[in-house]
């Protein structure tokens, strides 16, 4: 039988046409192998008893019905490539950092950690030290969001706990409210041995009438060169809640503009199952809807600017 020459055409076109579109599916679902990337704020908890919650807001009457245990990370960063993470006390825990530092234990080539001190514990130097030098921490958190009122971030009681920081070599991260960013202003200042880093883009409030005064409030911490911002966690600042959080984008951008790629950082906050974000649209929202990133700064943000705070295995 003749097959006319058409058909062969026709044919090898389709073959041709199906066997590039299945490629083109199997680089978008692929992780990218060359990019390095870290996430800078990583929080994992569970059930376990053997890890009791005191949160210090809600003590331990807290309920959670989900856990997001250490192995659904490890997991999530070899489907994902990612490199390194930075651990982080969801608050569940209270001031015991003992989860933390058992997934530490566990898995050291994956991870760093930063723990949680009561900020008004009088023994914070030693607690500091021990979290440090004996559990191998890198670093702290501190929330003084959920206290707008406070105002030990810059009290002089607070001085010795830097102090040690700079010894230790510690970072310290900052949840925290824009109208607070003063206080960080001045700790940044006296201390510029400390390493700081100011979670999720600093917390703008777009329930505001006009959160932008208090949001540049943020901007005087760029002549810092030991300052990092988070633009992390867009589903929680965003008010529509709706993906890809188009209300959020001219405040990162913003951000970058003040800022630069070198003092930025990425973090997504959560892994499964806990994911208000799943880890493709993260890497999405980077790439794609942050248009005014440049290739350069992507790489700064998602990887590179880490190397430059923490100390991870084999580097």
């Amino acid at each position: 039988m003749i097959i006319p020459s058409t058909y062969v055409t026709r044919r090898a076109f389709l073959i041709a046409a199906a066997a590039t579109a299945a490629s083109l599916q199997r680089a978008t679902a692929a992780p990218d192998q060359k990019r390095l990337l870290i996430d800078t704020h990583l929080e994992v908890w569970t059930l376990d008893p053997k890890f009791p919650f005191n949160h210090p807001e809600s003590g331990r009457d807290l309920k959670v019905e989900v856990s997001a245990p250490i192995e659904n990370q490890v997991e999530q960063m070899r489907d994902f490539a990612l490199r390194y993470a930075v651990l982080i006390n969801p608050r569940y825990f209270g001031w015991d950092n003992s989860y933390i530092a058992d997934s530490l234990e566990r898995f050291p080539k994956l991870f760093v950690a930063h723990g949680l001190l009561n900020p008004e514990d009088p023994k914070i130097v030693d607690t500091l030290r021990y979290w440090i030098k004996d559990r191998g921490f890198q670093g702290m958190r501190f929330s003084p969001i959920y206290h707008p009122d406070s105002t030990w971030l810059n009290s002089k009681e607070h001085y010795p706990l830097w102090r040690e920081a700079e010894k230790l070599g510690a970072v310290f991260n900052y949840y925290i409210a824009p109208h607070q960013m003063p206080m960080l202003e001045e700790m940044a200042g006296r201390f510029p041995g400390v390493k700081i880093v100011v979670d999720h883009a600093g917390k703008p409030d777009l329930k505001a009438k006009d959160c932008w005064p208090e949001f540049r409030k943020m901007f005087r911490l760029k002549r810092f060169p030991q300052v990092w911002i988070s633009n992390s966690e867009p589903y929680e600042m965003s008010e529509t809640k709706r993906y890809p959080y188009e209300d959020t984008w001219p405040f990162y951008k913003a951000i970058y503009e003040e800022f630069g790629g070198e003092q930025l950082v990425w973090g997504t906050g959560y892994p499964r199952p806990r994911w208000e974000l799943p880890m493709d649209k993260e890497l999405e929202f980077v790439d794609r809807h942050c248009d005014f990133y440049t290739a350069a700064d992507r790489e700064l943000l998602l990887g590179k600017n880490a190397l430059r705070i923490w100390k991870f295995p084999n580097v």
